[in-house]
Formats: structure tokens, sequence, C-alpha cells
């Protein structure tokens, strides 16, 4: 068996599935949507902090050494001036110590040093604050262990940084030669707090660091903490350095300062002075990051929930059409099913209404044709007894005319009843020839005896020569009865109003009925014209539609019309409701019908297939 084609999407239950396996998967690929864009939100936040950071340390380290770089070329300067190394000769005198010590105050206030010294190789020192040499064996010992004064006599550039408690300096130191031998040192002590003091305009933290001691900071209760490294800490006080996971380097003091709360987090940028032998770094706080990455996620949060809002109101909507268009299915395939039994109904019914009709018209006309019964069997009966009468007289001539009267009479109701049996009867299907001419005779002859008795004159005007057409006997016959028996039904109900109304009837003097026939080049016409009420304009477009009719309720059910219409559209013609002549008529009926071949017979059928009513 072949697999059967799925039509669960066709169905609400269906659609609901799939749409929930949509949302379900869109979902999740919006929620890897909103963590991958925190995430990456949050890591370029962290680059962009380290790359402010870097910026002002960049600015703020380069000034700070800068500040600097004069002083450490200062020292060596001075080692080779003149004035100085003759302090250092051996051969030096007082004048000689005078007139270095002249220099070096001088060049002290140019270069904004806070103190210029020379240490001799006994221990005895000058200094700009006044200090002299000193030759004691303590004096030695103590000038010559300082780490700057030890690095300049093994010929290096010394550095030292020296904090009092109060003020820190910083000191180069550089070897005095004569005859390229060490004969002392020249220092440069500068004092920091100006140089530090450019720190102080930065909002955000910076330090320097040196063998992990915090020396330098624009934060004062930061100088002087250990920096550890992540996991060295132990539980100590001091600042903690670690790398996150997206490799910007993050601080993390374990302190408390008055600007900031223990366990705030920066992001750093290092940087490293070789001259100097320091570290330094600049901070911008974590959190900047972090909401940044707070925003970033409610911004997508926000964007996730509108789109799957909107992608459900969809779906939603969806569904719902689509359970109202199966109801609507459902709706027309019950009334499809309902027009068809209730076609099949009609279809019936018209059957039956178009033989009860001719059987109605019989009925009614029944009391009116007894009469014409009555009348020719009354003469019989008269001219059968006059006829003994005269034959046993012997006057056989006489009696001879009332037998031919009573031939007459017998013939007449035999043609009556000949017609009568042939409109009761079921017609057939058949086109074929037939007498235009024959037919309104027919339908004239049968309706003359009602016309009569309401009072109405029942006219017909005929051509010259007869009229063929493609029809059926009986069924255009049929239609030509009706249309006169609904003439006359209107001018009964007139006269019936007329009476109710307590009027006189002397008006419905001079009504008259019209059937008048002709033949064209390809059809004939046939025409039912009468000058009774007319018909109502509100009815006139809708007239051979079923059930409509201008006859008092219950007393017709608006089928006549209708069916006369399909009758004469069935033989390939039209039956319309014609303006009316200006002869005084009222109301004109007008039925068009095809004109049979010239040569055929009439009752012969034609080649055309018959569609049924």
């Amino acid at each position: 068996m072949p697999p059967r084609p799925q039509q669960d999407f066709k169905r609400p239950a269906g659609l609901q599935r799939r749409n929930r396996y949509i949302l379900t998967l869109f979902a999740l690929f919006l929620l890897f949507v909103v963590i991958a864009a925190t995430i990456l939100t949050y890591r370029s936040a962290l680059h962009s902090g380290r790359k402010i950071a870097a910026a002002r340390l960049a600015l703020q380290a380069e000034s700070f050494a800068s500040a600097l770089d004069k002083y450490r070329l200062l020292a060596p300067l001075l080692a080779r001036r003149p004035d100085i190394l003759a302090a250092f000769s051996s051969a030096m005198d007082e004048e000689d110590l005078e007139a270095a010590l002249s220099q070096m105050v001088r060049i002290s206030g140019m270069s904004d040093a806070a103190e210029i010294q020379l240490t001799f190789l006994d221990g005895g020192r000058l200094s700009t604050l006044g200090n002299r040499p000193q030759t004691a064996p303590e004096a030695k010992e103590g000038a010559l262990a300082r780490p700057d004064i030890a690095q300049a006599l093994q010929g290096q550039l010394g550095r030292h940084f020296l904090d009092d408690g109060q003020n820190r300096f910083f000191i180069f130191s550089s070897a005095a030669r004569i005859n390229a031998k060490v004969a002392g040192v020249v220092s440069i002590i500068v004092d920091l707090s100006a140089s530090q003091q450019l720190w102080a305009l930065a909002p955000q933290p910076i330090i320097a660091v040196q063998d992990d001691i915090v020396i330098l900071s624009n934060r004062a209760g930061w100088l002087k903490q250990r920096l550890f490294r992540h996991g060295e800490a132990g539980g100590q006080k001091g600042l903690v350095i670690e790398h996150s996971i997206f490799g910007p380097m993050l601080v993390h003091p374990t302190f408390t300062d008055r600007f900031r709360q223990a366990g705030l987090k920066y992001v750093a940028a290092e940087k490293r002075d070789y001259v100097l032998g320091w570290t330094f770094y600049a901070m911008e706080p974590l959190t900047r990051s972090i909401y940044a990455a707070l925003l970033a996620l409610l911004f997508s949060c926000s964007i996730s929930v509108l789109v799957l809002g909107a992608l459900w109101i969809f779906f939603s909507r969806q569904i719902q059409a689509l359970r109202q268009r199966r109801k609507d299915m459902a709706n027309a395939l019950w009334l499809e099913r309902r027009i068809q039994i209730r076609t099949r109904e009609l279809e019936k019914t018209q059957a039956g209404l178009i033989h009860s009709a001719k059987l109605a018209a019989i009925g009614q006309m029944s009391t009116v044709l007894s009469h014409e019964y009555n009348q020719p069997l009354m003469a019989i009966r008269s001219f059968s007894e006059n006829a003994s009468l005269l034959f046993q007289s012997g006057q056989e001539s006489k009696g001879q005319e009332n037998l031919t009267r009573i031939v007459s009479q017998v013939e007449k109701l035999s043609k009556l009843s000949k017609s009568l049996k042939s409109f009761a009867r079921r017609p057939g299907v058949d086109i074929c020839a037939v007498s235009v001419n024959a037919v309104v005779e027919e339908s004239v002859m049968i309706m003359t005896p009602r016309a009569r008795k309401c009072g109405v004159a029942l006219r017909l005007v005929k051509p010259d020569g007869e009229v063929r057409v493609m029809a059926g006997h009986t069924r255009l016959e049929q239609v030509l009865v009706n249309l006169i028996a609904n003439a006359l039904d209107a001018f009964e109900e007139q006269r019936a109003q007329a009476d109710k109304d307590g009027q006189s009837t002397r008006h419905m003097q001079g009504f008259a009925i019209e059937l008048c026939y002709w033949s064209g080049e390809q059809e004939a016409v046939i025409e039912v014209r009468d000058n009774g009420p007319g018909i109502d304009r509100a009815i006139e477009q809708s007239i051979f539609e079923p059930f409509v009719t201008s006859k008092a309720r219950g007393v017709g059910l608006g089928l006549g019309l209708p069916i006369a219409y399909n009758l004469i559209k069935g033989f390939g013609g039209h039956l319309r409701l014609a303006e009316p002549a200006g002869d005084g008529m009222a109301t004109t009926f007008e039925i068009s019908l095809p004109l049979a071949a010239q040569g055929m017979e009439i009752g012969a059928h034609s080649s055309e297939e018959v569609k049924p009513i």
C-alpha cells in the first residue's frame, strides 16, 4: 500500500505541533544569540576598558618618565665637570669645595632638584643642604652602602627610591672618574611629589610598583600595598592580579579605602619602565564592562521577546485562520449537500408541479366546461328525439338534417375531449416541428369558457398562412394556457377587490386578452397581451424567478412563469416581459421560437439534442 500523504499540517492540531517545534528551535537559537551577544559585548567592553587604561597609562607614565629623564642625564654630566672633579682630587682644598658647592647649588636651583650630593670614597659627603665631608668610619660605611652609590661604584647608573615616611624621592647616581679611576659619586635627589601630582587629576587608580610593592599612586590608601598574583595572597590584604578568560588583566583590591569598597575589580593596563625599574598600572572599573554586558543582555532579550511574540502572534492567527477556513469549508460542504438534496427535491417537485399545474387548470375549468358539455348533449338529445318523430311521420329529409346536426355536436364534444386529454397527458421531451396555428387555437378553445365566465374577451390575431416552429406541441400549449390563466387570475383578483371595496364592476367591461403571432426571418413571435391591471414595477426584474408572484398569499406559489420560462428555453427560444404597445394593452409577454426548416412535416423530430428542463 502506498504511503499515505501527510496532511497533519492542514489540521489545526498538526499545525500547532509544528508551530511549537519551530518556536522551540527559534527560542533556542535566540537564547544562543543572546548568550553570544552578551559574551561578545562583555569581551569587547573588557578590551575597550583596557585600551582606555592603556591610553591613560601611556600619557601619565611617559610624562612621569620624561620628568625624571633630565635628572638621569644630569648625574653623568655633573660627574664630568672640572669643578666637580676638582672636589674629588687628592689635592683639593677648601677653595675647591666651596667652588664645587657653589656650582651644585646653582645647578640644583636651575634643575629643580631636591638635593645634589657628592659622596667621597672615604664616606664623606658634600650636599647642597649643607652637609660637609665626614671621615668617620661609620659615615663611610653608611654612605657607600646606599644602593645607588654601590651601583655607581660598580660603573652603572645608580638608581634608588627613597621613602622617608613623609616624602618620596628618587636618586640618580653616577661615578666621577679621575684618570680612569673612580674618585667619588655624584647623586641627584629628585622629589617625586610634584610629578605625582600629575596623577591626581586621573579619575581612576594609577600605581607604580617596585618589587611588588606600590610605591606611587594617586590613591593614598594604595601606597605600600603588596601586589600578589592570583592564588598567592593567602588571605593577605593587597592587590590581586589575575587574567580573565578573554585576555585583559584584572586587578582585585582586597582592602578598603575611602574611594572604593573591597571586592571591586578593575581592568588594568601594564607598562614596564626599565630605566626606573618600575611597573606602572592604570585601571578602569570592571563595572562598566558588566553594565555594558547587562545592557546588551537586556537589549537582546527584549528583541528576542519581541521576535518570539511576533512569531507566536503570527502562528496563532495562522491557526485561527485555518480553523475558520476549515469551519467555512465544513459549512460550505454542508450547504452544498443541502443544496444538492434540495435541488433533487425541487427537480422532483418541479416535474410534479408541471403535471399538477395542468391538472389544476383542468379542475378550474371543469365547472365551466360542464356547461359546454351539457349544451351539446341537450342539443343531441333534442335532435335525436325530433329525428325519431320525423322518421315516424315520414319526413326523412328533415330527420336526416337532425342526424347531421347530431354528428356535428358529437364531433365538437370529441374535439374538446381530445384537447383536454392531450393537455392532461405528461409530455415527452422531444422537439419537433409544431404548428403555431394549431397550438394557439387549441389554447384559445381551452381557455374560452373561463374567459367567458370572467367576462373577458379572448381574441386571436393570426397571420395569413401557417407558422411552424421547433417546440413541443403540448408543452407550448401549456405555456400559452398558463399565460392566459395568469391574465384571467389578475382580472378576477381585480374584480374581487372591487367587490370588497363596494365599487361597481362596470369598469370591467371592455377587458380583453389578445393572442397574436407572426413569422420573422429566423424565428416566430407569439405575444399574449391584456389590458388588465398590469405587473408591479417592483417585481418586473424578478418575475421569472421561483416563488415571485403578485397574487395574494396562499393563492399562488410563483412557479408558473419560471416553469414556462424553462420550457421555452428548452425549445431554444426565449420568454420575456415586453414593453406594452400603444394600443391600450397593459401587459405583454413575448415568446420567440426558432422556425422549423422548410419542408419539415409537423411532428417530425429535429436532429437537435433536447436538454431536460
